[in-house]
């Protein structure tokens, strides 16, 4: 199983990498969503191996993993289509989900931490 699981992320890596190497004359948006299918795993693994980590920084970082799942068609699209892109949306999610969903995910994560470390 162990030897399983280094191999797909092996593969994965490596496609991400391809990916993100064969953005580099493209769009920016195009560049912002290949660095995050790169950079969100390299993040999540970072936080598991550094166990234990706050809730308001795991809870933001574990719902990053709905828009790393949508970024790989939205890369897909963009670069098939470049007039797909939007100057207001990264990686294919309006600012304002960013914005405010990040600012629910920290408040969350900090509700999180007052129930299981008790209110202070």
């Amino acid at each position: 199983m162990r030897i399983l699981l280094i191999l797909i992320v092996a593969s994965w890596g490596i496609v991400a990498l391809l990916t993100f190497a064969t953005t580099s004359q493209k769009s920016l948006d195009a560049k912002l969503t290949a660095g995050y299918l790169v950079l969100w795993p390299v993040l999540a693994v970072a936080l598991f191996l550094n166990e234990p980590v706050p809730l308001w920084l795991a809870v933001p970082a574990f719902f990053g993993f709905l828009p790393w799942f949508l970024a790989g068609p939205h890369l897909y699209e963009i670069l098939k289509d470049p007039s797909r892109s939007r100057p207001d949306e990264i990686v294919g999610i309006p600012r304002g989900y960013w914005k405010w969903g990040g600012i629910g995910a920290i408040l969350l994560g900090i509700a999180f931490d007052g129930f299981v470390y008790g209110f202070v």
